[in-house]
């Protein structure tokens, strides 16, 4: 205070005032600043799951909570799981994890199709034929597009010129590789789920796309974790 009033305020006065996450940040500080008085905040560790803090010795990597309820052990220098015996840097993080599996559920979804005719919706996959496909509904459905095509267009939907190269004819070719348009479809919809994940993370999130799909990049590492490894790009 400027007038050299040390005078606090009650704790029940500022719980009417302040909001629950003022509060909660307030009650934090107070801890903290208890904890510096008592010279121990350098080994204080806080559970990452439920917020519990104790002090932890120095020697003591693994910070085991002991609420009863949540007994999760994390790593003090990064807050993650236990990942004994591997490295902090060698360890996914968890926001690492759920962009890579956005990812991997977005390429997997653009394999199948969707009868697009409302009321049906039934998935499916091509493989052989024609980009023609008919739904068990009876619709007929371009596997390049996805849109439904009308009775009445039926194969004229498709590119009716000799040796075209489909740059500016504006219509989806009737014969083409299955693996290929899958795999076209599956990267750009992995590529376009990694921006995604990017912009709306709050911290760094890399993920290979090709490295995902099963295809070679040698800007890879494998990073290892419980149940398997990983693969993250590094650059």
């Amino acid at each position: 205070h400027g007038d050299g009033c040390n005078a606090g305020f009650d704790t029940a006065v500022l719980e009417t005032v302040l909001s629950e996450q003022t509060m909660q940040k307030y009650n934090e500080l107070q801890f903290q600043a208890l904890m510096t008085q008592a010279g121990i905040i350098q080994n204080l560790c806080t559970c990452p799951k439920c917020g519990y803090k104790a002090e932890l010795p120095e020697t003591q990597m693994i910070f085991r909570c002991p609420i009863i309820s949540c007994n999760h052990e994390s790593c003090r220098k990064c807050g993650e799981e236990s990942h004994i015996p591997l490295r902090c840097e060698e360890v996914e993080k968890k926001h690492e994890t759920k962009g890579r599996v956005r990812v991997e559920e977005a390429i997997s979804a653009a394999k199948i199709r969707t009868c697009p005719r409302k009321g049906c919706g039934k998935k499916f996959i091509k493989e052989t034929g024609c980009n023609k496909m008919t739904c068990s509904c009876g619709a007929y459905v371009c596997y390049i597009c996805r849109k439904e095509i009308p009775k009445n267009i039926g194969y004229t939907h498709f590119c009716q010129t000799p040796l075209c190269k489909h740059t500016n004819c504006g219509k989806c070719v009737l014969t083409t590789n299955d693996r290929q348009d899958d795999e076209r479809a599956m990267k750009e919809a992995g590529i376009q789920a990694a921006e995604t994940v990017q912009k709306e993370s709050a911290q760094p999130v890399s993920v290979n796309v090709d490295e995902i799909m099963g295809m070679s990049s040698p800007a890879v590492r494998t990073r290892s974790r419980a149940g398997g490894t990983i693969p993250v790009n590094l650059t």
